[in-house]
């Protein structure tokens, strides 16, 4: 049986090893990377799958964040997006403060985009609800890193700053106000933490479009105790700061009494900043696709071009899911409010 088979396998190689060589050939061709990432409508998620809250109301309707699915880029999916109607390619280096940022280095950001997103929706949904929130420390990452900067040590993205010329970062303000103080020439000394050691890196600031700048920015991550617990459930491959405003949305109406969904499936998207304000993302037209596909009502779109977007896109298609243009997280209460009083 042995011999057999290895008679057999040794004519199929001989019978066909150019069709073989073929399809190896073409497999690493199609396969090759190529620094574009490629983007295709995507869907929405009910975000009752993505945090729990200890005692929670229940809506009967649902709040659901709209997401874009990315494909790596490579020659096959490249080739693809030039052929197939909603498949866009989109150059990497739209996506890097620096020509030398890793594909490592941006998935963590987005990652500390993620995190930072949901602590913010957090404090503000609490704050909102009057329930109790505790904030035990906050600590300022390294989210960025820009092409001008010149510093005399490798500074990298997930580094923890602790000081600007000495004096403790309690605030981004204060790392802002010392750069102003200063004359453009001048240097910074800032302190970091990696890992269990710590290092100084000493920066000139450069004048970029009339503004001092050093090249860094940075993101802060919160320590906080809160009453109700809740606890998050985003996946791994979930990521970016895009569901701010929905995440907010869902956790503000999970804390009172009242159901502010109204019975309807809600979809949106939008950045949330601490004051409340949304802010506007990339690939609208792909999450309203999604939206409009798994049938939500409604779709809260970030006010300026993504609302105007969104607008033309639902005329254009003939959309039936109603596009409600949000400036703030109050906005789309109140939209909301609206069609529980009519």
């Amino acid at each position: 049986m042995v011999k057999k088979i290895k008679d057999w396998f040794k004519y199929f190689i001989k019978d066909y090893y150019k069709m073989i060589i073929f399809l190896i050939i073409f497999f690493i061709v199609v396969n090759y990377p190529v620094p574009y990432y490629v983007f295709t409508s995507g869907g929405i998620t009910d975000l009752s799958d993505r945090f729990e809250i200890t005692d929670a109301y229940e809506q009967k309707g649902s709040y659901n964040l709209s997401y874009v699915n990315q494909l790596d880029g490579n020659v096959l999916t490249y080739f693809l997006s030039n052929i197939i109607s909603g498949w866009d390619a989109v150059e990497v280096e739209k996506y890097q403060y620096n020509s030398e940022e890793s594909l490592e280095e941006l998935l963590l950001r987005d990652k500390m985009s993620l995190l930072n997103a949901n602590q913010t929706a957090v404090m503000i949904a609490y704050y909102k609800a009057d329930k109790e929130i505790k904030i035990n420390s906050k600590t300022t990452y390294v989210y960025a890193l820009y092409d001008f900067i010149e510093p005399d040590v490798k500074i990298k993205i997930g580094d923890i700053l602790h000081s600007i010329d000495g004096n403790s970062v309690e605030n981004i303000s204060i790392l802002r106000e010392i750069i102003q103080n200063k004359n453009v020439g001048d240097t910074v000394e800032l302190e970091f933490e990696r890992g269990d050691s710590t290092y100084k890196a000493n920066i000139k600031i450069k004048d970029i479009s009339g503004v001092k700048a050093i090249g860094l920015a940075f993101i802060n991550i919160y320590d906080y105790e809160v009453t109700p617990e809740i606890r998050f459930k985003f996946r791994d491959s979930e990521s970016g700061s895009s569901a701010g405003l929905m995440t907010t949305l869902a956790i503000y109406d999970t804390l009172i009494p009242e159901d502010l969904t109204n019975g309807l499936k809600i979809a949106g998207t939008g950045t949330i900043e601490e004051d409340g304000s949304v802010g506007e993302i990339g690939g609208i037209k792909y999450k309203l696709a999604g939206a409009e596909r798994d049938d939500a009502d409604v779709f809260f779109a970030p006010t300026g071009e993504n609302y105007e977007e969104a607008k033309k896109i639902k005329k254009e298609k003939g959309y039936n899911v109603e596009v409600i243009e949000v400036k703030t997280l109050d906005d789309a209460i109140n939209y909301l409010k609206s069609l529980k009083k009519n």
